[in-house]
């Protein structure tokens, strides 16, 4: 495959290679623009320590919690048959 794309390239007259040549340094160049746009929106976001998500990362994480069935039990309350477990 390289070596048709640069067969491909070398039957262009000079004009044409002259013209690929500006071509691929334009596209190139953007990228390069476009690439550092991209890390430094990145490092930015990364990098924002706002008070809401300081506050967040002290705060204790809770577990989830899960009911598991233990028996019905008749009575007054309708949810006493499932008893909360710590996972």
């Amino acid at each position: 495959m390289r070596g048709e794309f640069i067969n491909e390239y070398q039957k262009l007259n000079s004009e044409d290679q002259k013209a690929f040549r500006r071509w691929l340094w334009a596209n190139a160049v953007v990228g390069a623009i476009l690439l550092t746009g991209l890390i430094a929106l990145a490092s930015k976001f990364l990098g924002d320590e706002s008070g809401a998500t300081a506050q967040n990362a002290t705060m204790p994480v809770n577990r989830p919690r899960r009911l598991t069935r233990i028996g019905v039990q008749r009575g007054p309350h309708p949810y006493r048959h499932f008893q909360v477990v710590d996972e």
